[in-house]
């Protein structure tokens, strides 16, 4: 059998077996396209990493994920979320506060601070009988603006009224005893201020106080220069002026 001449180059023909055995070192020629030609098998490691579609365990083909961010700003916005909690109770409580201290929960008998008797003056708020600042006393409330008070325009009452929706009036009187002495007691529109009876702003002080009566008459004899006469509930004020 003839053997075929070797090709150009001393390469041999594409597929077929090397006459002349395995080249030196004992290895065999692989032919092209074949397995092993240019790197290991299918599923072998090799010198630039692992075949398509495999890799170490933990990674996916893609960078790893960044690090989770701290739990501190979770615990900020709890921390903010319990402080406009906080907020929100606060107001709620401010607005039941400033709602329990309107004249329009006071009733007869209730004592208010009020600064200005003029249209848009400070809103008397409701306080203690025994505060300093509690001029005025309710001596009647009206459940409407255009009623007048008992005794008409002879009766000594200040009034507060309310027009609109919550329509009332408050009928007022002096919150003072016998020796008590006030400044700004002649104001038409100033509210009564507990003064030490030395003191120079001092206008007015009250020399008689009657309760049970409603008559100018029982200030006769006194150092009166004026007269506070309230039909309901039933006083009668004498007070010496600068005047």
């Amino acid at each position: 059998m003839s053997v075929p001449p070797p090709a150009p180059g001393g390469q041999q023909p594409v597929g077929q077996p090397d006459p002349y055995g395995p080249p030196p070192g004992g290895q065999p020629q692989q032919p092209y396209g074949q397995p092993g030609q240019y790197g290991p098998p299918p599923g072998q490691p090799g010198q630039y990493g692992p075949p398509p579609g495999q890799f170490p365990p933990g990674q996916q083909g893609f960078p790893p994920p960044p690090p989770a961010p701290p739990k501190r700003s979770k615990a900020l916005g709890l921390i903010l979320g319990g402080i406009g909690a906080v907020v929100v109770i606060a107001l709620v409580i401010f607005g039941i506060v400033a709602f329990m201290k309107s004249p329009a929960t006071s009733n007869a008998g209730d004592c208010l601070t009020i600064t200005e008797f003029t249209q848009g003056g400070d809103d008397p708020a409701k306080a203690d009988c025994n505060d300093p600042k509690a001029n005025v006393k309710v001596a009647k409330k009206l459940e409407t603006s255009s009623e007048n008070c008992p005794g008409g325009s002879d009766a000594g009452y200040d009034t507060y009224s309310v027009s609109g929706r919550s329509s009332y009036k408050l009928c007022l009187m002096i919150n003072a005893k016998q020796g008590d002495c006030l400044a700004n007691f002649t104001s038409q529109t100033k509210g009564y201020l507990k003064v030490p009876c030395t003191d120079p702003t001092k206008d007015g002080e009250l020399v008689k106080v009657v309760t049970g009566q409603a008559d100018k008459s029982v200030c006769e004899g006194t150092d009166a220069t004026r007269v506070a006469v309230y039909p309901e509930p039933a006083t009668t004020m004498c007070v010496k002026t600068n005047e």
